[in-house]
């Protein structure tokens, strides 16, 4: 089962839940959203915040700005992912080494004065460009976020000598919004809203197509993608969940598309609300049950039986 897409004759999953640039999709709103993040470190402008909630494609857009930016040799890229360190001297340390200094502990003026010696060296003396990128940034304390608002002090008359890229959820806006200080110093927000149906459904194709779908073939029935874009209620990462589960639950079903009932059976697992009627069924055009019957149990529902409807 570990190789249910091989099933449908794919060369790769499609749909791991990993931030895979190969299976990145640039939809307009997140090309347009990368062209602001490049040109904000291509210009020094200091720092750059995108807001999202989860599931809205931080991550995957992260992901794609680094592949673009370690093709550079002019810039120096450090990132840190869970930014919870008790205490500022922690997080400074962890600055310097994202950026290959090994820092001894010690006093927080110490160690910013050592920080900004390193990037008045590299960003002016070598003429490249450090870029600090913060995953999870909501989770950054009161204390370190004072931390970052210092270190965009670091500059000359040109440019920033650090370019800070903060991606965190929608609760990091409140926090900078009220130290008014630092929210001066924000050069760009970027918001990544929900993905419309039309903007799912192309990155499921994407995806099929770049795990080698053969030319004609279809996986889903157009019910099931009907479904599993209604389903995936504009997040992308709970379509690759959704859409995972019922290429599992198909193969398990030794059947050769992915049809509706086996994506209501990934949703029924995974404790979603299942999708409406089609129009026509709500409308009267079409006899209806009054009430859609849910799908047989499958494996998913076996599995994890504690999630069977009753």
């Amino acid at each position: 089962m570990s190789k249910y897409f091989r099933y449908f004759g794919l060369e790769r999953d499609p749909f791991l839940d990993t931030a895979d640039p190969y299976f990145y999709c640039e939809l307009g709103a997140l090309r347009k959203a990368k062209e602001r993040l490049n040109a904000a470190v291509d210009e020094s402008r200091g720092l750059t915040i995108v807001l999202g909630e989860p599931g809205t494609g931080k991550t995957s857009l992260s992901g794609a700005l680094e592949q673009d930016l370690l093709q550079d040799d002019r810039v120096l890229l450090g990132k840190i992912l869970d930014p919870m360190f008790a205490t500022q001297v922690e997080f400074l340390i962890a600055v310097g080494r994202v950026f290959g200094l090994l820092l001894p502990p010690r006093s927080s003026a110490a160690l910013k004065n050592a920080l900004k010696n390193f990037f008045y060296e590299t960003a002016i003396l070598e003429n490249r460009t450090l870029v600090l990128i913060v995953d999870e940034a909501q989770n950054l304390s009161d204390e370190n976020l004072e931390a970052l608002r210092l270190l965009l002090n670091y500059q000359v008359p040109q440019k920033k000598l650090l370019n800070i890229l903060l991606f965190g959820q929608s609760e990091l806006e409140e926090r900078i919004g009220s130290r008014g200080n630092l929210a001066d110093r924000v050069d760009c927000w970027i918001r990544l809203e929900m993905l419309d149906d039309a903007m799912v459904g192309a990155i499921l194709d994407f995806r099929l197509n770049r795990a080698s779908l053969n030319p004609g073939q279809n996986i889903f029935t157009p019910e099931a993608k009907r479904t599993l874009v209604e389903g995936a209620g504009g997040l992308a990462r709970r379509l690759t969940m959704l859409a995972h589960m019922a290429m599992e639950e198909a193969a398990d079903r030794a059947s050769t598309v992915v049809t509706e009932d086996h994506v209501r059976s990934a949703m029924v697992a995974r404790g979603l609300p299942l999708p409406l009627p089609a129009p026509a069924e709500r409308n009267g055009a079409a006899p209806a049950p009054a009430q859609r019957p849910l799908p047989p149990p499958g494996f998913f529902v076996r599995l994890f039986s504690r999630l069977a409807p009753k």
